[in-house]
C-alpha cells in the first residue's frame, strides 16, 4: 500500500499536527502556577485591584480593553532624515487580560510587531534596507509580574494562553459552544493533558496500520522515536519552568 499510494500521508500529517497543536498548549498550560490558598475575589475586585496598581507613574498604564477586560499597549517610533538618508523604525506591543469569572482565571496574551527601513547612501554606496517582524503568544514574565502577582493573591490562576481570541469575550464564548458540553468541565491542563498523549498513540498506530506487519527493527526504532520525542519534550518543559528540581529537602525540626 505504501508504494502503491501516497493519501495515506493526508490523515497521518492532521493527526501529527493535531499532537503538535495539543503539546503546545499542554506545555502552556504547565507554566500555570496555582493560586494562593485563598478564596477567590469576586472579578469586578480584581479588576478594581489591578487598575489600582497601576494608576501611579508606570511605563506601559493598563487601562479598560476593547473585547477583553484589560489591556497594556505600548508604541514607540524613531523617524530620522539627513541630507542623504532617509529612516524609520517602530515596535509596538498589545498585551490583553480576560477575566474567566467560572473558572477565576485570568487569561494574558501578548502581540509584539515592528518595522522599519532605511534609504539612501551608506558611504558612498546606496543602500536600501527594510524588515517587518511579529510574534505573539504568552506574555513575558518581566512584563506581567505585578499584574500576576496581585492575581495570585487574590486566589486566581494566571494562564498565558497561544492565540488572542482566546484572551478576549468574542472568541471565549465561540470557544465555549464548540466545546461539548461533557467537556465545558474539564480545565485546559486536563483536555490537553488527555488529548496530546491520546493523539501521539493515535498517530503512532495508524502508523502500524498501514505498514502492517511489524518487524524487530521497526519495533525498536518506534520506540526510539518515542523516547526521544517524550525526552526532548520533557527536558523542555523542565526548562521553561526554570529548572525546577524533582525534589525539596525538607528541614528537620529541631
Amino acid at each position: 500500500m505504501l508504494e502503491q499510494s501516497l493519501w495515506w500521508l493526508v490523515p497521518y500529517a492532521v493527526l501529527i499536527l493535531l499532537m503538535v497543536y495539543a503539546m503546545m498548549e499542554f506545555t502552556v498550560t504547565l507554566l500555570q502556577r496555582s493560586p494562593a490558598n485563598r478564596k477567590p475575589v469576586a472579578g469586578d475586585e480584581l479588576r478594581r485591584r489591578l487598575l489600582a496598581l497601576h494608576k501611579s507613574a508606570h511605563p506601559y498604564p493598563l487601562v479598560v480593553g476593547q473585547d477583553c477586560d484589560l489591556e497594556m499597549r505600548w508604541e514607540h517610533e524613531d523617524f530620522r532624515r539627513s541630507r542623504f538618508a532617509l529612516s524609520r523604525h517602530s515596535r509596538s506591543f498589545h498585551v490583553r487580560f480576560l477575566l474567566d469569572e467560572q473558572r477565576h482565571e485570568l487569561r494574558m496574551h501578548q502581540v509584539d510587531s515592528g518595522s522599519g527601513f532605511f534609504l539612501g547612501l551608506e558611504g558612498w554606496l546606496p543602500r536600501l534596507q527594510g524588515y517587518a517582524s511579529m510574534s505573539a503568544g504568552p506574555p513575558g514574565q518581566m512584563l506581567t509580574q505585578d499584574i500576576s502577582h496581585i492575581a495570585y493573591r487574590s486566589g486566581w490562576t494566571v494562564c498565558p494562553v497561544l492565540w488572542w481570541f482566546q484572551a478576549t469575550h468574542s472568541g471565549s464564548r465561540v470557544l465555549q459552544a464548540l466545546t461539548p458540553a461533557p467537556l465545558r468541565r474539564w480545565s485546559a491542563r486536563r483536555f490537553w493533558g488527555v488529548l496530546y498523549p491520546l493523539s501521539y498513540f493515535l498517530s503512532i498506530g495508524y502508523l502500524v496500520t498501514i505498514i502492517g506487519s511489524l518487524d524487530r527493527h521497526t519495533l525498536l526504532v518506534l520506540i526510539g522515536v518515542s523516547a526521544i520525542w517524550w525526552g526532548i519534550w520533557g527536558f523542555l518543559v523542565w526548562a521553561l519552568s526554570g529548572f525546577a528540581a524533582f525534589w525539596r529537602r525538607t528541614r528537620r525540626k529541631r
